[in-house]
């Protein structure tokens, strides 16, 4: 920047800020200063006045004294100077009057000027006609003081003002006949005086300013803040109106997901119970129809018995019974086949009641491979009641080595009801593909873990699983079944109930076109000793969690029918 450049910056920054009283926000704030200044200088006005009549009265009860002449010649002398100086100033109580007019800043600035330009003029005239200027320097700076307190000016304002009432001041020492009364040195003192008052007010003004105008800039920031933190206000009120609408739409969707869920859940119940009563029908075909025809063939007995004991009434009791013997063996027979039988209908009413109810019961020993051979049954069987033409090779291989292992058998009925009927249902599909020389077949094969509990696997020569398809197989509601026919819940409630109810593992061997393995690892222990009773009650109520698919992917086990 040149150095003319920069003087001129100076100048308008600190001298003359003129382009800072364009800005009509501080052009306010100086008008509201103008009308508070020219107030001040009315009552500086009264308190001269008030000052004149006190002086007025000193000098009376001086004058009635009983005092020297000389005395009182001089008392009444400095009396009537004083009180007409006062008077000088008195003249500024007329600003009161003109404030009630609220002037803008460049009015009040010309009245204070002209005030002060004018009562210079009366107290240098006066002192001149008495010739005794000893005090103008003093009331000329008072008056030089008053611009400072009142309206806000320009430095350079008051600067010019200043300079002014210096001159005034030296012309009327140089008067002829004032010449005589003060000598070059006192001329240059009270010069040298009044230019340094000059300076300081004109310091003081420029002080008074720049505080002006720095309070507006922040009273203008501020001004601004709280305005942005009204609308900022405004703005997160709208916005947390906005949240709790969108809360209140997220918790009435999330009960809609939860009752939708909740049914999803219960119709892969019921579909699971469905599975199992169609198995079960078939199942109890066969003990009933043995129940019904020992009935017949003890009811025949029966006539073929009491036909006996009449054909001879002569004979004794003894002998008749003697005669019938085989009869009541075969009655005996008879009955103990229907016993047989209706037990072995009772149990599998009982374990359909048992798969069908909410709450599991507690973890016990159960034989692993009997409840194998029964669920197999009854899915072969459900699986041929609803497609009676498609057979199944199946194969067993069970370990009697296994033994009882700690369940609940009603959970892992349902883990493997929806494992063979998905093994099934991949046979089915393959076999609809209508490749030459395929025989579907399913294997279930179970071992002891050397750690205790059992390994059981479900093998199946179907499609198997395609890579794409595999890592998602654990997760609720995914299904590769046309709509209507899954919901995607069954595998993910199977691993729920394996690796969260009873502490085991659920894995998959697949490759596609060859088939697909399950592998179901249970562990010798309870697990409800570390938390697993609960887990497995949560799947038993359906509840499929997220878990389930983060775990179903690291696990990669399950298979993607259901």
């Amino acid at each position: 920047m040149s150095p003319s450049r920069r003087l001129r910056v100076y100048w308008e920054r600190y001298a003359a800020p003129t382009r800072t009283e364009r800005d009509a926000g501080f052009r306010a704030v100086l008008d509201a200063a103008t009308g508070r200044g020219l107030r001040v200088a009315g009552l500086f006005g009264v308190a001269a006045l008030v000052g004149a009549a006190v002086a007025v009265g000193v000098t009376t009860l001086i004058a009635g004294g009983d005092m020297v002449e000389a005395t009182v010649e001089a008392t009444l002398q400095i009396g009537r100077v004083l009180t007409d100086k006062l008077f000088v100033f008195a003249a500024a109580a007329v600003f009161l009057a003109v404030a009630r007019f609220r002037p803008r800043l460049t009015v009040g600035r010309w009245l204070v000027a002209a005030y002060v330009l004018v009562a210079a003029g009366f107290l240098t005239a006066d002192d001149v006609a008495r010739a005794d200027i000893e005090f103008l320097a003093a009331w000329l700076s008072l008056l030089l003081l008053l611009t400072v307190g009142t309206v806000p000016f320009q430095p350079v304002q008051t600067l010019a003002l200043g300079l002014l009432i210096t001159i005034v001041h030296t012309g009327a020492t140089a008067v002829p006949g004032m010449e005589v009364s003060l000598d070059v040195s006192e001329n240059v003192r009270r010069i040298a005086y009044l230019v340094l008052v000059t300076f300081l007010c004109t310091v003081m003004n420029g002080a008074l300013y720049a505080g002006r105008y720095g309070q507006y800039r922040v009273t203008e920031r501020l001004a601004r803040l709280r305005d942005r933190l009204e609308r900022r206000s405004q703005l997160l009120e709208t916005r947390g109106a906005e949240l709790e609408a969108q809360q209140a739409e997220l918790e009435s969707s999330l009960g809609r997901l939860s009752r939708a869920q909740t049914q999803l859940v219960q119709q892969e119940k019921m579909a699971s119970l469905g599975q199992l009563t169609a198995g079960v029908a078939h199942e109890l075909k066969n003990p009933l129809n043995f129940v019904n025809n020992f009935a017949q063939l003890s009811a025949e007995l029966l006539d073929d018995f009491e036909d006996e004991l009449r054909e001879d009434d002569g004979r004794s009791v003894a002998e008749a019974l003697g005669a019938s013997g085989d009869l009541l063996d075969d009655l005996r027979a008879n009955a103990a086949k229907i016993r047989e039988h209706g037990r072995r209908a009772d149990g599998i009413i009982r374990s359909m009641l048992a798969h069908s109810r909410a709450t599991p019961g507690p973890h016990r020993p159960a034989p692993l491979n009997g409840l194998l051979e029964e669920y197999v049954g009854l899915a072969y069987h459900g699986m041929r009641a609803e497609h009676t033409g498609f057979n199944v090779e199946i194969e067993k291989s069970l370990d009697p080595a296994v033994g009882d292992v700690e369940m609940v058998p009603e959970e892992m009925g349902r883990v493997f009801l929806n494992l063979l009927d998905n093994a099934l249902q991949a046979t089915r599909e393959r076999a609809a593909d209508g490749e030459p020389d395929y025989a579907p077949r399913l294997s279930v094969a179970t071992r002891p873990l050397p750690r205790g509990g059992a390994e059981v696997r479900v093998s199946d020569n179907g499609r198997g699983i395609p890579d794409d398809v595999l890592d998602r197989i654990f997760e609720p509601f995914f299904t590769t079944k046309p709509t209507g026919e899954g919901t995607g819940l069954g595998l993910s409630l199977t691993y729920e109930i394996v690796v969260h109810g009873h502490g085991g593992t659920l894995d998959v061997e697949t490759a596609e076109g060859e088939g697909t393995t399950f592998v179901v690892s249970l562990p010798g222990e309870d697990p409800a000793a570390t938390g697993g009773a609960a887990a497995s009650g949560a799947a038993a109520s359906g509840m499929a969690s997220g878990g389930m698919a983060s775990g179903g992917a690291a696990g990669r086990g399950g298979e993607a029918q259901d």
